[in-house]
This record gives structure tokens, C-alpha cells and sequence, in this order.
């Protein structure tokens, strides 16, 4: 019976990994930039196996800088990475790929494992 129910946890809850960040300090950005628009969809596959979709359409806005790239903060809208836990995240890019996510509540960058390429045009 034991057996079972060590098995069942592995089932339940150990698959999950935790999502991975490092420390960084986000560097305000000096001026309101107009936000950025997506104009074609993507999926993002994390390290843990969750995915989440980036949906064409969605609007970004720079908010600042970390060492790995530029910060967007979704507007009217809230994006999450999930892992053993669910984040709040921003986008990092470094030009037109998305290298990773910044994490306001930890202060913290989670790097993908295969830079993405994003179709971002400026709304404004």
C-alpha cells in the first residue's frame, strides 16, 4: 500500500519542475514607449513541459532593461510561466528573440533553452 501511494505523488506532483531564475536588477526605462503589437502567434515551451501560447495581437510595452535584453510588460493582460509554481512574466528579447522571461515578484530571468524569433510591429 505504501508503494501505491508513493507512486501516486510521483503521478500527482512530482513531475512538475521548478521555473528556473537567476537574480537580475531591471533598469527602468527613462520614457513611455508606445506598446508593441505581435503579429504572429507563438508557443512557448518551458524547461518544465508546461507551454503557453503568445498570442498575435498581443500588446507589449518596454519597460525597462535587464542584462539579457529588453523587458515588455503585457498590456491589459497578465502572462504566466508555470512550473512547480505559476510566475508572473515579462518578455525578454535581445532584438527580435525571445530569450527569456522576467519574473517581477522574484526580480528574477528565466532563459529559454531555444531563443525564439517574435514578429513585433510598433502600434502607434
Amino acid at each position: 500500500m505504501h508503494a501505491l501511494c508513493v507512486a501516486a505523488a510521483l503521478l500527482l506532483g512530482g513531475c512538475t519542475a521548478p521555473v528556473h531564475h537567476t537574480p537580475v536588477s531591471l533598469s527602468p526605462s527613462a520614457t513611455a514607449a508606445a506598446p508593441v503589437v505581435l503579429t504572429h502567434a507563438v508557443t512557448v515551451t518551458f524547461d518544465s513541459g508546461y507551454t503557453r501560447p503568445l498570442n498575435a495581437g498581443s500588446r507589449w510595452t518596454h519597460v525597462g532593461t535587464v542584462a539579457q535584453g529588453a523587458v515588455y510588460r503585457p498590456v491589459g493582460d497578465v502572462f504566466t510561466v508555470e512550473g512547480a509554481h505559476i510566475h508572473e512574466a515579462w518578455l525578454v528579447l535581445d532584438k527580435d528573440q525571445l530569450v527569456g522571461f522576467y519574473l517581477p515578484a522574484e526580480r528574477g530571468f528565466s532563459p529559454l533553452r531555444t531563443p525564439l524569433s517574435l514578429h513585433l510591429q510598433n502600434q502607434g
